[in-house]
């Protein structure tokens, strides 16, 4: 691919020709004439170049319409083709010369040489690549509506509809549409479906569905705020000025991402001075396609983020599950020793102070044995609430948290 600026290509074709200019950018012949024909590029005929070099009066060399509009002109350079041996006598001559490149190096070096020209614009889409530089290089904006309109102007046309109604929105303060703002948008849309792209306008925004991506749209008509005198006729107390639009586009681009609920990346591109409408299209057209790559990067980093925080939750999990295992087994451990405790201490009791002969030191060490462990002693009347409630411990957790 080769770019290059439409007064740069103009003020070449008059100084050298078409054929030449074809020759030193590498540009086939036909591929070079169609862009000049779609850019509004006069070219040199041949009776201009015979009374030339005739040596007659210089004949006249029309201008550049549009000299104001200095777009990039992409061109699609030829495919370099490598010539085979002609025989087999110069591939032997060339063995014998040792110190000479061979003819296989000279093809990686050529092919690693095309590897490196890359494209300026639309590389990201391989796929597409073609497709978009064709249609970028024949943007244009009709003077007027065409007949068969989009056919979101055409519902946007309509005024029965409410605000609320999804339908295209142009947002201007002064309520005014200038006439450029219907061709351009129309133009728009039109070269975004032929790349395959589908226009969705909603109450709020217009989508671009291309492939997995969706672009948003605002139009904006910017407006300049007016005071009002007492001698206007629409002046009064409370209508003391007004907007009028200064007739230029602004085009809010921006695109939407499933994890997000909002737009992303609002960039508001304005038209200047010099820049006329086809020149705000081709903008619009490339900064929309650009944003592919940059979608793909925040989805990437979106992935990992998500797969960090849920690594984070896990070990988070893991950590809690391992804290309570512990703890019961700590408390588990704590009860157990207290319950030896108080049994040992019992049991130190029953031996001197009761007798062994009698039934009272019987029931009393058996009592014993089921404050030290109620499971493998068990009681017929007495549970472990009772025991908790005896050892005036009601919640466990309450005093060991």
């Amino acid at each position: 691919m080769l770019s290059i600026l439409r007064k740069d290509l103009y003020e070449k074709l008059w100084t050298i020709g078409i054929t030449k200019t074809a020759k030193v950018l590498n540009v086939p012949y036909n591929r070079l004439k169609n862009a000049c024909t779609s850019n509004d590029i006069p070219l040199p005929t041949a009776s201009y170049w015979s009374s030339l070099h005739m040596g007659n009066e210089k004949p006249v060399q029309p201008s550049l319409p549009n000299p104001n509009d200095n777009h990039m002109i992409v061109l699609e350079k030829a495919k370099k083709q490598i010539a085979a041996a002609p025989n087999k006598n110069i591939a032997a001559v060339n063995d014998k010369k040792s110190n000479s490149t061979s003819p296989e190096k000279n093809i990686a070096s050529s092919i690693k040489k095309e590897k490196k020209e890359k494209p300026v614009y639309f590389s990201y889409l391989e796929s597409d690549q073609e497709k978009l530089t064709s249609i970028y290089n024949t943007l244009k904006i009709n003077r007027v509506l065409s007949n068969k309109p989009h056919k979101e102007i055409v519902k946007y046309r309509r005024k029965t509809q409410s605000y609320r109604e999804d339908k295209l929105r142009i947002k201007s303060a002064s309520g005014e549409i200038i006439p450029e703002i219907l061709p351009f948008i129309d133009s728009l849309f039109k070269a975004l479906e032929k790349v395959g792209a589908k226009i969705v306008a909603t109450y709020d925004e217009t989508q671009v569905m291309y492939k997995k991506y969706t672009f948003t749209l605002n139009f904006k008509l910017p407006c300049k705020k007016i005071m009002l005198s007492p001698e206007d006729k629409n002046y009064s107390t409370y209508h003391t000025f007004k907007y009028e639009t200064t007739g230029k586009i602004n085009v809010e681009v921006g695109y939407k991402v499933y994890w997000y609920k909002w737009g992303r990346n609002e960039k508001l591109i304005n038209q200047t001075k010099t820049m006329t409408p086809e020149d705000l299209l081709r903008k619009i057209f490339l900064y929309i396609f650009s944003l592919p790559p940059i979608i793909d990067e925040e989805e990437k980093a979106h992935i990992i983020a998500e797969e960090k925080k849920l690594k984070e939750e896990q070990e988070r999990e893991l950590l809690k599950e391992q804290r309570e295992n512990e703890y019961k087994r700590t408390q588990d451990l704590l009860n157990n020793s207290m319950n030896y405790f108080y049994s040992k201490l019992m049991k130190e009791y029953i031996s001197a102070e009761l007798d062994e002969t009698t039934v009272e030191y019987e029931w009393a060490m058996n009592k014993a044995n089921w404050v030290q462990d109620s499971s493998k002693h068990p009681d017929d009347l007495l549970t472990e609430k009772d025991q908790e409630r005896l050892f005036n411990i009601k919640t466990t957790n309450k005093y060991f948290l």
